[in-house]
Formats: C-alpha cells, structure tokens, sequence
C-alpha cells in the first residue's frame, strides 16, 4: 500500500506544481491590484449595480470590499478558487475508478496482490494529501503576496480559510469518488462533479436573493462553506460545518468502496 502511496504521489507531482502555479498567478493579478483598487471610491460604483448581482457573488457590505479580504472573498475567494480546485478533485477522482475501468489499467492493478478497498485508499490518501497541498498552498501564496506588497491580512485568518476550504474540497472528493464508482467514464464524472458544484453555488447564491428560497440554503454545500470574508477577517473556524463536511467525505468514500468491491469490471 506504501508502494503505491509512493508512486502515485511521483507521478501526479507536476500536475500540483501546474495548479499552484497558475493559482499563483492569478493571487498575484489579485495583490498586485488591491492596492490601485483601494484608492477608487468603490461604493458610489457598486451603488449603481443591481442588488440582486451583489448578493449573487456574495457582496453584502460594500464597505467591506475596500478590505482586502472583502476584496478577496468577492473576486477569487468566494467561487474561482473553489471552482478551478473542484477541477483538480473532480478529475483525480475520476481516475481512480472510472478512469482506471475505462482504460482498462485496472486490470494490471488489481492483479497485484492488494485488494480493491487497499487500492482505492491508496487513489484517496494520494488525492486528499494533493487536494491539501493545492488549497492550502495556494493560501498561503496569498499572505506572502500580501507582505511583499505590504497589505496588512492576519495569518490566523488565513489559517482558518485553508482549512475550512480543505476540508470543503475533501468533502466534494466524496461526492466525486461516489460517482466514480458509479460511472465508467472519467470525463463523466467530471462533468457530473463539476456540475454539481456549479449548480451548488448557483442555487445557493439565489437564495441569498430570493426570499422564498431562503430556507432551503441549506441544501447546497456551499451553505456549509461560510464566508471568506467572514473567515478571513475574523479568524473563526466552524467546527459543527466542518464536522459535516468531513462525514460526507467519509460516506462517500465508504460508499465507493461498497460499490466498488461489489462492482463487475
């Protein structure tokens, strides 16, 4: 099982070097231009804009996005960044099963003297500890840009956004890992993921909008995913919504491995 821990980690190297590079990049656009941004009277521009299109994107209090963590939340934070990890998640978890069937690579796997539950935690330890470098060093990126352009954000705030980010895109892994079980195609079960989170945020966001739907918020993950303004700024860490977060990831990987053992390739 080590062997394969090893070896998977060797070979999907590069393609974390490739996400935070290009997050990086993005980080970099973001800090760079705060500075500029903050001296436009952002208030009197947004005053002119729909309501509805605020409360879309997350923006509740104007004042707060000549912040930089309103800044942040509102341009990368609060969807982009999930959105481009999402990929990342949805595209190893679509590998793992349905990838490996439709390439017929898990054949050579599972004739290795492992069992199927070994192999897919092996995929799932390799892909989580990815999905945490990914997300928790593309964070931290951010607070080093922030001091080499002197923008005053705390660190524990930053701490507290990787972590509940993390274990959101643990949980979206779950839900990915399931339907890979399910499907037999990786573009499949990309699609359905990526759909789903999509679709996630959309709704979510409209029943930020839309009185009648305002009770049913919590039918979207993203209603388990708080803030980043709030997160940054005030350095909470949700316990009870990470709590949720890690169990779904739990019953969707326990699902997959029941579906998985069961299932004729």
């Amino acid at each position: 099982m080590i062997n394969i821990i090893t070896r998977k980690f060797k070979d999907q190297w590069r393609s974390i070097l490739y996400y935070l590079a290009g997050l990086s990049a993005y980080s970099w656009i973001m800090i760079a231009m705060y500075p500029s941004m903050k001296k436009v009277n952002l208030e009197t521009y947004f005053e002119q804009m729909p309501k509805e299109f605020l409360q879309f994107f997350g923006a509740t209090d104007m004042k707060a996005y000549s912040t930089i963590e309103g800044f942040l939340s509102m341009e990368y934070l609060s969807s982009f960044f999930i959105l481009i990890i999402a990929f990342y998640v949805a595209a190893t978890a679509g590998s793992t099963i349905a990838g490996a069937i439709e390439k017929r690579t898990i054949d050579f796997e599972l004739s290795q003297p492992i069992s199927r539950t070994k192999l897919i935690l092996s995929e799932a330890i390799v892909s989580l500890f990815n999905t945490f470098l990914i997300t928790f060093g593309a964070v931290y990126i951010i607070w080093l840009l922030c001091q080499i352009y002197d923008v005053s954000i705390s660190g524990k705030g930053i701490f507290s956004f990787a972590l509940t980010a993390t274990v959101l895109m643990w949980a979206i892994y779950g839900i990915a890992i399931l339907i890979s079980a399910i499907l037999r195609s990786k573009m499949s079960v990309a699609a359905v993921t990526l759909a789903f989170v999509l679709g996630s945020f959309i709704f979510f966001s409209l029943t930020q909008i839309f009185d009648k739907l305002k009770n049913f918020d919590v039918l979207s993950i993203f209603y388990l995913y708080p803030n980043p303004q709030e997160v940054l700024k005030n350095s909470q860490i949700y316990w009870d919504k990470i709590g949720v977060l890690i169990l779904i990831l739990l019953v969707g990987l326990i699902s997959s491995l029941v579906i998985f053992n069961k299932k004729d390739i």
